[in-house]
């Protein structure tokens, strides 16, 4: 991959601020996150694009050394990286779910009386 594709710059966060690495190639899957690599926590975090944009710049000349501390950071850094996306599907996957007909059955097996007064609540909500 290409150096070009990467983008370094400084997160001004307060306490948290490092200085970070954006691969353009490395996407959420999400239009409204984006991933970081945070030299100063030595990972890729994912971040709401509209709270972390304004709190980015570009490094200036005096931070330029930064450059290759971030590439070799992110470049030990995306070994050990699992994208949440492909995490949440990883998990959805090895979960079993239960059947429509057994959940169906096991309600049908729920006797309660008051279940049917229940059904009959009133529920608009808009009247004070």
């Amino acid at each position: 991959m290409s150096k070009k594709n990467y983008w370094h710059g400084f997160l001004e966060a307060g306490t948290k601020s490092s200085p970070v690495l954006r691969d353009l190639n490395l996407e959420t899957g999400n239009a409204n996150t984006v991933y970081l690599y945070s030299l100063n926590r030595n990972k890729i975090l994912e971040f709401q694009v509209g709270i972390v944009e304004p709190k980015l710049r570009e490094l200036t000349k005096d931070e330029s050394y930064l450059t290759s501390l971030l590439n070799t950071g992110y470049t030990k850094a995306k070994k050990e990286f699992s994208p949440r996306a492909s995490m949440r599907l990883k998990q959805v996957e090895l979960t079993p779910q239960p059947s429509t007909a057994k959940v169906e059955a096991e309600l049908d097996e729920i006797e309660d009386p008051d279940l049917e007064d229940d059904l009959d609540i009133d529920m608009d909500l808009d009247e004070d």
